[in-house]
């Protein structure tokens, strides 16, 4: 997958690893909130060439693509689960699970702070921002950055395009009628 999303122009970055009955190798091993799905500081860019390397040394290492090429904007499950629905319906928007009760929507760079229409909204951005792809541990694709079957990249949306789904769901969500 590492190649995949260098082809799509991702900066990756290696992350901390995740040891099953020890826990994340940060140092906050029995209570980190993203073991082995946060990345490594001062880790360097990976490249063609030493992605697969790095992936092999480090059994259970996250992988993480640094914010520039798009914005993720994260969401609870219940909110990113009733917005998918809808923006399905227009147009699919790239979308991973990140943890039991995370979703992140990938929109256009600097976009995402249109999206944040609820304090429960966190937006990831920029050089300073990232997230964990998959195979990191507890990370999966919903809607994969790909169009499924082949090797070409799903455009992403303005956030602005998200903005209005996303308050829906939470009015929703507030007034008890999604479950």
């Amino acid at each position: 997958m590492a190649r995949a999303y260098l082809a799509l122009e991702w900066p990756l970055a290696l992350g901390h690893r995740y040891r099953p009955k020890q826990g994340c190798t940060c140092g906050r091993s029995t209570t980190c909130a993203v073991p082995g799905a946060h990345p490594v500081l001062g880790a360097g860019r990976l490249d063609e060439a030493s992605v697969s390397e790095a992936l092999e040394s480090s059994p259970g290492a996250g992988l993480i693509a640094l914010t520039e090429r798009f914005d993720a904007v994260l969401v609870p499950r219940q909110i990113g689960m009733a917005a998918m629905v809808l923006l399905d319906r227009k147009k699919p928007v790239t979308c991973l699970i990140t943890a039991p009760d995370t979703y992140a929507l990938l929109v256009m760079p600097s976009t995402g702070r249109y999206a944040a229409v609820d304090p429960a909204v966190m937006v990831c951005t920029g050089e300073d921002g990232w997230i964990a792809l998959p195979p990191s541990r507890g990370v999966r694709w919903d809607t994969p950055p790909w169009i499924e079957g082949t090797a070409e990249p799903r455009g992403l949306i303005h956030g602005d395009e998200i903005r209005h789904a996303l308050a829906d769901c939470f009015t929703s969500v507030k007034a008890g009628a999604v479950r």
